[in-house]
């Protein structure tokens, strides 16, 4: 973490999940940086694929995004 932002990472990414993350991917949050999300919705992670930066890591489950 060279620019000393911290890295973040949601856990289910429906209506205020994805709000937040929007938030910080447009910079509105200067101090985080969005690293992944995660929802159990293929649909979600669909939407997260075309909305969010491609360096976003997307998983189908908390458990794996927090491995």
């Amino acid at each position: 973490m060279m620019d000393g932002k911290i890295r973040l990472g949601i856990i289910g990414i429906g209506n205020m999940g994805s709000a937040h993350a929007k938030h910080v991917a447009e910079g509105k949050c200067p101090d985080f940086e969005l690293a992944a999300v995660a929802d159990v919705k293929p649909s979600r992670l669909q939407w997260a694929g075309e909305n969010l930066p491609g360096t976003v890591l997307r998983y189908d489950s908390a458990e794996a995004l927090l491995d």
